[in-house]
């Protein structure tokens, strides 16, 4: 079992891990939480695993798409036997309204996280009136 050349079926206790070959990437659809404050869409996305380098945030009138890409995690270490983590693309698109300031929209990745920041054009601010 040492060797790169073992069976496609490897028995480990009671149950056996199946080796996927090499093949295209999964395409997954990040998990999302979406908030408004009184200045901004807020957008946030599940990413792990993607760099920042390998993530592209496309804005446009109407349309948000975000796409990450996680390469292979574990090449150096011994041979594998079953992958999932790696070789994964995430992919998903919101539908914008009007009012987003396209210009200003900012992202930031930490810890896994994608947040982007959608500000609000003047027009749907909320303001407050006074009662004269």
């Amino acid at each position: 079992m040492g060797n790169k050349n073992h069976a496609a079926l490897v028995r480990v206790g009671p149950k056996f891990l199946m080796k996927r070959p090499e093949g295209p990437k999964q395409i997954v659809a990040p998990v999302a939480d979406v908030f408004e404050t009184a200045e901004a869409f807020v957008v946030k996305l599940d990413l792990p695993g993607v760099e920042k380098e390998k993530v592209h945030v496309t804005i446009q009138p109407g349309r948000l798409s975000v796409k990450g890409e996680v390469g292979v995690i574990h090449r150096n270490e011994s041979s594998m036997l079953l992958e999932e983590i790696g070789l994964k693309m995430y992919y998903r698109e919101f539908n914008l309204g009007d009012g987003i300031d396209h210009q200003t929209a900012q992202a930031e990745l930490e810890e896994g996280v994608l947040t982007i920041l959608l500000p609000k054009t003047d027009e749907v601010k909320s303001r407050t009136i006074i009662i004269h």
